[in-house]
């Protein structure tokens, strides 16, 4: 077993185990919130690391998701199988008709374009009362129930949100090594190129915006079932810049790092909490400081003490290599 697995299986088994041995402030406020925006951001890192496209229309998405839920069980009576159908349709929909406006745009324009998106769908759920249920949202949506325990139970939650944060991690890794994957990337890198060799440009980028779509709207299930209510301000300009801070923390290009910039994110957030009127100086510190000091994010800052072991291992067996060879000429000069 090589260590790189070993360590991940032994930060698995630390997660997995967390509820037992940590503190409940932190297995229901801190982790399981990361976990949940960590797959919104995801859905940012697959668009913007690997295909080149920086949206803001990610949690425009996740809480359309949230929305669809909570119509559903909330104003029509219907079980939760079903909420979780509605939401994850209303996403992965949205996602495909914002994908069919923004995704023959590139740079500075799909940024805007997406940003409009979300103020669009921000002014209709704050003013339509029928649907959206206006400025105050929908109120008292239920999770699911598992095993006759509520999901929103804090240690079942938690594990809940684990094993789609999990499979929305190995799910993105697997794609990324797919013949998809690998145009996406193209795309992201020389489109023309690419469309020269035949590909259909555009339709990679609705087909990986509709993917993250459906990514966002795994996210916001968990969110509404942890909030158990959602509203406009769920999916406000704070809430679609949020996200993108939360990707740049953690880096576009990695896709561990949206996690890791959930979790940091979080964890600052809390603590900022406490400071009332210098709350964004502190966030916006923070992010600069990660910026200045790590361009690629948080992952990069982690995979160099890595690099670094790895390098000075490199070094001993090439100087143990030497060693050997000068040690064999010497006894054959004898």
């Amino acid at each position: 077993m090589s260590t790189r697995t070993a360590l991940a299986l032994l930060v698995l088994g630390l997660l997995a185990t967390f509820p037992l041995w940590g503190s409940a402030y932190f297995v229901g406020r801190v982790f399981s919130p990361a976990l949940f925006f960590g797959i919104a951001a995801l859905s940012l890192v697959l668009l913007a690391g690997y295909g080149g496209m920086v949206s803001l229309a990610q949690m425009t998405i996740f809480g359309l998701a949230g929305y669809g839920y909570g119509v559903l069980t909330v104003t029509h009576g219907q079980p939760w199988w079903v909420g979780i159908l509605g939401g994850l349709a209303a996403a992965t929909l949205a996602a495909f008709l914002f994908g069919l406006v923004a995704v023959r745009t590139q740079g500075i324009y799909f940024l805007m374009i997406t940003l409009a998106l979300g103020m669009v769908v921000y002014a209709l759920a704050n003013q339509n009362r029928s649907v959206f249920g206006g400025h105050t949202g929908i109120l008292g949506i239920r999770a699911p129930e598992l095993g006759g325990h509520l999901l929103t139970e804090r240690a079942l939650f938690y594990e809940v949100c684990l094993a789609a944060a999990l499979a929305s991690y190995f799910g993105v890794r697997y794609l990324l090594r797919t013949p998809f994957g690998l145009a996406l990337q193209a795309v992201r890198d020389n489109p023309r190129r690419l469309a020269a060799l035949g590909y259909h440009v555009t339709l990679h980028r609705l087909a990986a915006f509709t993917l993250a779509g459906f990514l966002a709207g795994v996210g916001g299930l968990l969110g509404v079932w942890y909030n158990g209510a959602i509203s406009p301000t769920a999916i406000d300009v704070t809430r679609l810049i949020n996200v993108l801070v939360i990707a740049v923390i953690g880096g576009l290009a990695s896709v561990e790092g949206a996690f890791l910039g959930a979790l940091a994110f979080i964890l600052v957030t809390n603590f900022a909490s406490s400071f009332t009127e210098r709350f964004n100086t502190v966030i916006g510190l923070t992010f600069l400081a990660i910026v200045l000091f790590s361009p690629e994010g948080l992952s990069g800052l982690a995979a160099r003490p890595v690099e670094v072991l790895r390098r000075w291992r490199g070094r001993r067996w090439r100087a143990s290599d030497t060693l050997d060879v000068r040690q064999a000429v010497g006894r054959q000069d004898e």
